[in-house]
């Protein structure tokens, strides 16, 4: 466990593809992409695509160290979530709102907070200002992890197959 400052810091860290250039197959159920960062070279990170009847789509972000992972930003398009009732010091101001707040296929980005359980809290994605808030086609679902890459700091290029029907 860490600081939402070290998240943050994480997040915003260039990040590239380890092994280069790759494809994203959005007939696959899950895609795992390891990154790295050259200049922090003790952090390891996991971009995970899922695409499933439950939840839609999401898309996620984890440092990996030994055998463990930490998630430090994911995005839900459709499937459930209540965020905690409890609050500590280490509340960020954009969740504050939604102390206790259950999401019902509504959209919402869960980010890391200190002392709390692997992404316990969200927030709706309409108030985070991300611009894909909904996934209705291919385009929407490149749109969406093209938007996710920059928001996480991906700086390798990448490709999405669109899915065969």
């Amino acid at each position: 466990m860490f600081s939402n400052e070290l998240a943050k810091k994480l997040i915003n860290l260039p990040k590239e593809i380890d092994g280069g250039f790759t494809t994203i197959n959005l007939n696959d159920d899950k895609t795992r992409i390891y990154l790295k960062n050259k200049s922090e070279p003790e952090y390891y990170f996991l971009w995970e695509v899922t695409s499933n009847k439950k939840i839609s789509f999401k898309v996620s972000l984890h440092t990996q160290e030994d055998n463990t992972k930490e998630g430090l930003i994911r995005i839900d398009y459709k499937g459930g979530h209540k965020n905690p009732e409890t609050v500590t010091y280490a509340i960020p101001d954009l969740v504050k709102p939604y102390i206790g707040y259950w999401f019902t296929n509504e959209p919402h980005i869960h980010i890391y907070v200190e002392g709390y359980k692997d992404l316990a809290w969200a927030a709706p994605l309409s108030v985070y200002n991300f611009p894909i808030l909904d996934i209705n086609n291919y385009d929407d679902f490149a749109e969406a992890l093209s938007s996710f890459s920059k928001e996480i700091n991906i700086i390798s290029r990448f490709n999405v197959q669109k899915p065969i029907i």
